[in-house]
């Protein structure tokens, strides 16, 4: 089932990631469109800022701490 909780926010990789048209270098960073579980297990696609659009694995990206607001 597709979750959209997470979409929007901002995260990076851990690691550098292959996949089908090269190589993710590690700290590259893009946005969560939305995670999904499949076999037991959760994935994110994510749009990243390099190009790609992916499905990650968790275990490969880490969520940006969201920005201070600079409200009253």
């Amino acid at each position: 089932m597709m979750d959209r909780t997470l979409g929007g926010k901002r995260c990076r990789t851990i690691r550098s990631v292959s996949h089908h048209r090269g190589i993710l270098p590690r700290k590259t960073t893009g946005t969560v469109r939305y995670s999904l579980e499949n076999i037991g297990r959760t994935l994110f696609y994510v749009d990243f800022d390099a190009g790609p659009s992916l499905l990650m694995l968790p275990d490969d990206i880490t969520f940006e701490a969201a920005e201070p607001s600079m409200e009253a």
